[in-house]
């Protein structure tokens, strides 16, 4: 059985002695991944990289934005509209990010 993994990266690396080798990362600039892809060892380590990835600090703006884009309120729209939604969450995340969701209460 194929199993698709999302985001892995591989690099190949021609070391000193002239041999070419292949290595495997969770995701561009994740941690590497031992064995070759398919073997029970690769899929155990891709599995728990993923589990030891940053979650967003709670109570921030990302947090909220990230929430909204896993709500059904935005994955039951049509494709087009999600994608143009995203497009400006983008500029958003990349501006106030880090905003603390606590400040928007403040009437200043």
């Amino acid at each position: 059985m194929r199993v698709r993994l999302k985001g892995i990266n591989s690099i190949t690396k021609t070391l000193a002695d002239g041999t070419r080798r292949k290595y495997y990362y969770a995701w561009k600039g994740g941690p590497p991944l031992r064995g070759q892809p398919g073997s029970p060892e690769f899929v155990a380590d891709y599995n728990a990289a993923v589990a030891r990835k940053v979650v967003p600090p709670q109570g921030k703006l990302l947090s909220l934005l990230q929430g909204f884009q896993a709500s059904e309120e935005f994955t039951g729209r049509e494709p087009r509209t999600r994608s143009d939604y995203v497009k400006q969450i983008k500029i958003i995340e990349r501006e106030y990010a880090d905003f603390p969701l606590s400040a928007m209460t403040d009437r200043r």
